[in-house]
């Protein structure tokens, strides 16, 4: 656990400070090699406070290391180092995403650009009206490829989705908006292809079938590990409902199924070797069914895990369930050490943790002689376990709670296995073109009760509580805080208690200091919406909208991450000024009846929407501004013009499509 959170630590530095870069690799190396004699040499000398902080700073540079290796940006072959307009580029179609309304979305391997060997991922977007039943896992050349930057997020706390896949050492995308690519003939399927080839054979053979659009959606999910299509609508019922965890593959089903392999194979027990050679064969089946349903985080954890537990088992090991964790989730991360950010991965093993250390306690607090309310008391603390080791991370992330989550999970959970089960049935009989109709129809009926009783326990809305924040720093100490009150319950000392007290002092005294920092804030924005204008000014935890149109409009996606994050409690109209003072500056706005004041103005900031017809240089020339904006709501071609002819005046432009929202601070 020491080595681990080291590593964890070096990860996290690394990614966030960049602490390490190509030039200082070799030196990294050196301290390395430097701290490992200190180590040998003071651990002669029996110098343990030495000899231990010498471990903790080595571990901390391993975590340092393996995030900077593994990171292809960092590569001497990374793409970019070789790329030019004029080049061609190889790729190997890996993975599908969700499309969108305009092209088919995949995630792609560069092989080479030109003559040169290379690594490195981008998004490979194809228009939809081309087939891409053929590209999908083979090799493309294309000529003259334009790569373009991931749109980094326009507004403030929006999701930045340039940062998502940076995480997943991802920064490009290519569009193909036409054919002009080649399939390379000459390319030989790798085994990982082999078996992406297999799920994407399966899915084919279920939609032969008469299951209805969503149904296919959550069986992809359930059995398949694909989520791209299950519409918007299906997965917020489930998230509200607390239980979008069903949908994704992780420990649940690696354990079905590695119950269900450990039950097949029992008769090779009665075999010289058998123990190995059943061991040898679920592990290969785990990994190989891991390999079909994409390696995502969630599954790899659960893969690894079950794996250490398997070897734990097999040579006696005591607290197999406790080592196996860790040492998964540390093998993992020397590995692929940007799991570390990945919200699956995070989720998957906190909720792990919470039902091996959590539940226990738990459980003690009632014992029920009847064997249904035994099960009945289990189930529910193994719920409660896992929801309250993911609770501070969830609210983080999705800033609201789920009050029903007991209830889906007691409603769902007894049922999963016989649902998992009787699914790799329907997969392997929907494979060999056998799958009679009246299991098609009975296990659709199947899916659309949880379906049916997900939505209905989502609609509760009085049950969930909405626009929680929960900053990063709040939920580090709401984590610590949760440890100290497992120790406590493990084994009662006055000093963890002490600890478990002063962490609670301290949570209070963030959020105090939080509390505060909104009464002192004052902010004149310019949000960024295609084809809209939306100006705002937050004094403290008010925020005044032009075209406010009441709670619809405020729950549109960028204002509602900017009010939760701020703290924001109440919401009004601001007045349709052409010239506002905010501080010491003159707003001007200049709509589509480009009037505006014939005369300087000190400090003055102008703001063009709805494409207003002006004369730039005469606009700047009088009022002389000492910045201008255009927002979302104007043409493209006009911004360009009026870009080209402030860079021309020497006056500073600011373009919320390229540079984002703009925010002028107190």
């Amino acid at each position: 656990m020491h080595i681990l959170l080291c590593v964890v630590l070096g990860i996290y530095i690394q990614h966030t400070y960049t602490i390490l870069s190509s030039n200082y690799l070799s030196l990294s190396l050196g301290i390395t090699i430097l701290i490992i004699i200190f180590i040998i040499v003071f651990n002669t000398l029996k110098k343990v406070i030495f000899f231990k902080s010498c471990l903790i700073i080595l571990f901390i540079i391993l975590g340092i290391t393996c995030e900077f290796v593994s990171n292809n940006m960092n590569s001497k072959k990374f793409y970019m180092n070789f790329y030019s307009l004029k080049s061609t580029i190889i790729i190997d179609i890996n993975e599908e995403l969700k499309q969108n309304k305009y092209h088919k979305r995949f995630i792609a391997e560069v092989n080479q650009i030109d003559q040169n060997n290379s690594c490195g991922k981008l998004i490979f977007n194809v228009d939809n009206s081309i087939r891409t039943d053929s590209i999908f896992f083979n090799r493309l050349i294309i000529p003259n490829p334009k790569l373009n930057l991931i749109s980094k997020a326009k507004n403030p706390h929006d999701f930045d989705y340039a940062e998502f896949m940076k995480k997943k050492g991802i920064i490009h995308q290519l569009y193909l908006n036409d054919k002009n690519f080649i399939i390379d003939k000459n390319y030989s399927i790798s085994f990982s292809k082999f078996a992406l080839t297999i799920r994407n054979t399966l899915q084919k053979k279920l939609k032969q079938y008469s299951f209805t659009k969503d149904q296919l959606s959550v069986i992809n999910a359930l059995l398949l590990g694909q989520r791209q299509e299950i519409s918007s609508e299906l997965k917020e019922s489930y998230t509200k409902a607390g239980a979008i965890h069903i949908l994704a593959i992780s420990g649940l089903h690696i354990g079905i199924i590695y119950y269900l392999l450990n039950f097949l194979f029992k008769p090779l027990l009665y075999f010289k070797n058998g123990n190995k050679t059943r061991a040898l064969i679920i592990i290969t089946f785990l990994w190989f069914f891991a390999f079909v349903t994409g390696l995502s985080p969630s599954v790899v954890r659960a893969t690894t895990m079950f794996t250490f537990i398997i070897i734990g088992k097999l040579i006696n090991r005591n607290q197999p369930i406790e080592f196996s964790l860790i040492s998964s989730m540390l093998l993992i991360l020397l590995v692929k050490p940007m799991f570390l950010f990945d919200l699956g991965f995070q989720l998957s093993y906190l909720a792990v943790f919470g039902i091996v250390w959590i539940q226990p306690i738990l459980f003690k607090f009632w014992t029920p002689k009847s064997f249904l309310f035994n099960k009945f008391w289990e189930l529910s603390t193994v719920s409660i376990a896992a929801q309250l080791s993911t609770l501070p991370i969830s609210l983080y992330y999705f800033h609201q709670f789920p009050g029903l989550f007991l209830l889906a999970n007691l409603l769902i959970i007894p049922f999963i296995s016989f649902i998992l089960i009787l699914g790799f049935i329907v997969l392997a009989l929907a494979f060999l073109n056998i799958l009679p109709e009246f299991l098609v129809t009975f296990y659709g009926k199947t899916i659309d009760t949880i379906n049916f009783v997900i939505h209905k326990i989502a609609s509760q809305e009085e049950f969930i509580i909405t626009k929680i924040n929960m900053p990063f720093s709040n939920m580090i100490i709401c984590y610590i805080l949760i440890l100290f009150t497992i120790l406590l319950f493990e084994k009662f000392k006055l000093k963890t208690l002490f600890k478990a007290l002063f962490t609670i002092l301290i949570l209070q005294s963030f959020y105090i200091y939080q509390k505060q920092d909104i009464k002192s804030k004052k902010e004149f924005i310019v949000f960024h919406k295609n084809k809209n204008s939306v100006i705002g000014i937050r004094n403290q935890n008010t925020l005044k909208l032009t075209n406010y149109k009441g709670s619809e409009f405020s729950n549109t996606t960028f204002l509602k991450n900017y009010i939760t994050k701020e703290n924001i409690n109440k919401i009004d109209s601001l007045a349709k000024d052409d010239v506002l003072k905010f501080s010491d500056h003159f707003i001007i706005s200049i709509d589509s009846m480009a009037v505006y004041p014939n005369k300087k103005l000190k400090n003055s900031i102008i703001i063009l929407k709805h494409s207003p017809k002006l004369n730039m240089a005469r606009l700047l020339k009088i009022v002389q501004p000492k910045l201008v904006i255009a927002d979302g709501s104007n043409y493209k071609s006009y911004i360009k013009q009026w870009k080209n002819i402030c860079k021309k005046e020497k006056t500073p432009f600011h373009c919320t499509y390229e540079n984002g929202a703009y925010i002028l601070k107190e």
